[in-house]
């Protein structure tokens, strides 16, 4: 049986494209967990700090703020009985976002129809 893969500092900043300093400041907001350290003081992150980050990215891909992720992972850290509606209000957001993104599809498909008939137009 295979040891589960660690990562130093720098490994895991770089698996996922973040800077040291920024796995250190999400370590001092909570963000991510603190990891064990090996008898020398090295941070010894796991699979789990990857995956946290690589989530912490996606959620910030989509316009989330650290606070509002942070009070996600709280949802799933520690459930309370207002977590569904914390749940709710992101997939509202998100919603949202799906919306605009499907108009503003729509918009450009429009805007590309246009500039293509134009360049036809003038064809001749």
């Amino acid at each position: 049986m295979s040891l589960p893969h660690t990562y130093t500092t720098s490994q895991l900043a770089e698996a996922a494209e973040v800077g040291s300093q920024t796995l250190r400041y999400y370590e001092r907001r909570g963000l991510l967990p603190e990891p064990p350290r090996t008898a020398g003081g090295h941070r010894q992150y796991g699979p789990q700090h990857l995956e946290r980050l690589l989530f912490i990215q996606k959620v910030q891909r989509l316009g989330f703020h650290l606070d509002e992720i942070q009070e996600l992972l709280r949802v799933e850290e520690e459930p309370a009985p207002d977590s569904a509606e914390t749940v709710d209000r992101f997939l509202g957001r998100i919603e949202e976002k799906a919306i605009a993104l499907s108009e503003m599809r729509e918009s450009l498909a429009r805007l590309r129809e246009e500039a293509e008939s134009q360049l036809i137009g003038h064809g001749d």
